[in-house]
């Protein structure tokens, strides 16, 4: 089946509801599609009822936030939403996605850039993430665009950087497999790592019983998606694709997926 695994709501930092990244993944002619909101479940019930309407099919996804070393996204797919381990252990998630927003914005404060908790009203019900943030810095006007303020103040490196306040990789995949679920490394082509300690990092992952990686991101290079499809090869791993869609800029994007989740 083709589609996109990768997507995200407004229930995290995507723009739009699930009931609207639906109808665009429909549209864009997506057969199966994934949900993958960061660290929170919210959505699913949503984004359920809307593929149901529109006759794709939705397969329970998550993005869950970890540091091991290097910030690293793990992808939870066919798990049980309904078990109480997972759920305590993505409350959890949630709770430090919270800490580590409070720290960012005391630390921009520090730096002269004062952000009233105001500027995200909109924000019902997501987590305040450093997509919010850096759109609040451009709107205040402390920077000239988005990828200015995520560079400058919020990447890797920057001054007022925080790092991920979130499980370890190992436990998220864990978690994942112990609600029935298969554990995917998203886009590792984003990993702070040259290619050498990529691969040693992946395969630490696959140690801890990772499944599969996100091997064609977005438009991918040819290139990129030879060098991983080769190590899932090497390393008994399946490959997704994604294109990591959040509203704002980008596109859905339909391509085949493994035969894994047709039965999902």
């Amino acid at each position: 089946m083709t589609g996109d695994l990768h997507m995200h709501s407004y229930y995290s930092d995507g723009f739009y509801s699930p009931e609207t990244v639906m109808q665009k993944a429909k549209t864009a002619g997506c057969e199966i599609v994934a949900l993958t909101d960061h660290d929170t479940l919210d959505g699913i019930e949503e984004a359920n009822r809307a593929a149901h309407k529109l006759n794709i099919k939705n397969v329970t996804g998550v993005e869950i936030s970890t540091f091991g070393g290097v910030d690293a996204h793990i992808l939870g797919y066919g798990f049980d939403r309904f078990s109480d381990e997972f759920n305590s252990f993505m409350n959890a998630q949630k709770e430090g996605r919270r800490e580590r927003a409070q720290l960012l914005l005391s630390r921009l404060a520090d730096h002269g850039i004062k952000i009233p908790i105001g500027e995200f009203d909109f924000a019902v019900k997501r987590e305040i993430s450093r997509a919010h943030i850096a759109a609040a810095i451009v709107r205040l006007g402390y920077e000239p665009d988005f990828h200015t303020a995520m560079r400058k103040w919020l990447y890797s490196g920057a001054a007022t950087y925080v790092p991920t306040r979130g499980a370890s990789p190992e436990a998220a995949i864990n978690a994942i497999h112990l609600a029935g679920g298969l554990a995917v490394l998203a886009h590792p082509v984003r990993l702070d790592l040259d290619s050498y300690e990529r691969t040693d990092f992946i395969k630490r992952l696959k140690a801890a019983g990772l499944d599969g990686i996100e091997a064609v991101y977005k438009r991918s290079s040819r290139e990129t998606v030879k060098e991983f499809r080769e190590l899932a090869d090497r390393l008994n791993l399946f490959v997704t694709a994604g294109a990591d869609y959040h509203g704002d800029s980008g596109e859905i994007i339909p391509r085949e997926q493994s035969p894994l989740f047709d039965s999902m």
